[in-house]
C-alpha cells in the first residue's frame, strides 16, 4: 500500500497521508479530505486489515476519478475525526467530504477492481494483502 500511495502521491504531485482513526459510530470508516498541500485520508483501525484496505483504496478511488464532494458535511464528523482541534477549523477542512451516491458507487468500484486484480495477479503470494500493487498496474521491480 505504501508503494502504491508514494507512486500515485509522485504523479499527482502532492502528498497522501494515512490517518489512522478510532471507530465512532458518528463518523464514517473512512474520510477524504483533499487541501492544497496533500490528499489526507482518514480511516478506522479497528476493523480487520482487509477492510482497512478496502476503505484505503475506496478513498483513494475518490481521488482517481476526481471527485470533488459537497460543502455538506455531517456535523457530527469533524469532532469525532479529530475532537481536539476546532469543529469550524475542520469543517474547512474536510468540507468536501461528502460525495454523491453516483460517486460512492463508483469509488467502491474502483477499490473492488484494484483489490481483485491485486488478488488475481499474485494470489499466493500477496493473499490477503496489497503488496503486489505496483506489479499489478505494470511496474514490477526486477
Amino acid at each position: 500500500m505504501a508503494d502504491f500511495l508514494e507512486t500515485l502521491a509522485r504523479r499527482r504531485g502532492r502528498r497522501i497521508e494515512l490517518v489512522p482513526m478510532a471507530a465512532n459510530s458518528a463518523a464514517p470508516c473512512g474520510v477524504l479530505a483533499a487541501t492544497d498541500q496533500a490528499d489526507y485520508v482518514f480511516y478506522t483501525t479497528e476493523t480487520s486489515v482487509l477492510h482497512q484496505e478496502h476503505i484505503l483504496l475506496h478513498e483513494i478511488g475518490h481521488l482517481l476519478c476526481g471527485h470533488a464532494g459537497s460543502a455538506e458535511l455531517d456535523a457530527a464528523v469533524p469532532s469525532a475525526l479529530m475532537p481536539n482541534l476546532s469543529p469550524g477549523l475542520i469543517r474547512r477542512v474536510l468540507g468536501r467530504t461528502t460525495y454523491a451516491e453516483e460517486q460512492e458507487r463508483e469509488a467502491e468500484l474502483v477499490a473492488s477492481l484494484i483489490m481483485r486484480r491485486v488478488r488475481r495477479e499474485t494470489p499466493t503470494k500477496h493473499a490477503g494483502g496489497l503488496g503486489a500493487l505496483e506489479a499489478a498496474f505494470g511496474s514490477r521491480r526486477r
